[in-house]
């Protein structure tokens, strides 16, 4: 059993494949039901892709760190960026109304996040963007 991965990740959005990946093999090797794993992974795949394709876009001196830990019955990970302040949790995220072929772009995935997560914790620290992230796991 593989208790916590830590990850370097360069700014490129091919990453996000790795992490999913390595979360399932994760998931799997901690006896997280694979229904958990996919809604970690769906959280991550977001956040992920916020900060390459709009915090580090352009900059070849992007910094991405995540590790993910099983402990306590919680699936945990801390998300850090060296991409401007933005807090995700102060985000407005009113789900977008009308119809899909008419409603603007946006919106959705830190809504999504926010109800996937049993805790989300925000802070600014050394240069970094951290998110941490809990999600209970139930017994598979």
């Amino acid at each position: 059993m593989i208790s916590r991965i830590d990850m370097a990740l360069a700014n490129d959005v091919q990453e996000v494949a790795r992490v999913i990946d390595t979360l399932e093999e994760f998931g799997a090797a901690n006896g997280i039901p694979a229904e958990q794993s996919l809604r970690f992974g769906l959280a991550l795949d977001e956040l992920i892709t916020n900060i390459i394709s709009y915090g580090l876009a352009g900059r070849g001196d992007g910094t991405i760190t995540l590790s993910i830990e099983h402990r306590g019955g919680m699936l945990c990970a801390e998300l850090a960026d060296n991409g401007p302040a933005f807090d995700p949790l102060a985000a407005e995220t009113v789900p977008p109304s009308g119809d899909i072929e008419t409603r603007e772009v946006g919106g959705l995935g830190l809504t999504l996040v926010k109800s996937f997560m049993d805790r989300l914790d925000y802070r600014r620290a050394d240069g970094f963007n951290r998110l941490t992230m809990e999600m209970k796991v139930k017994a598979a």
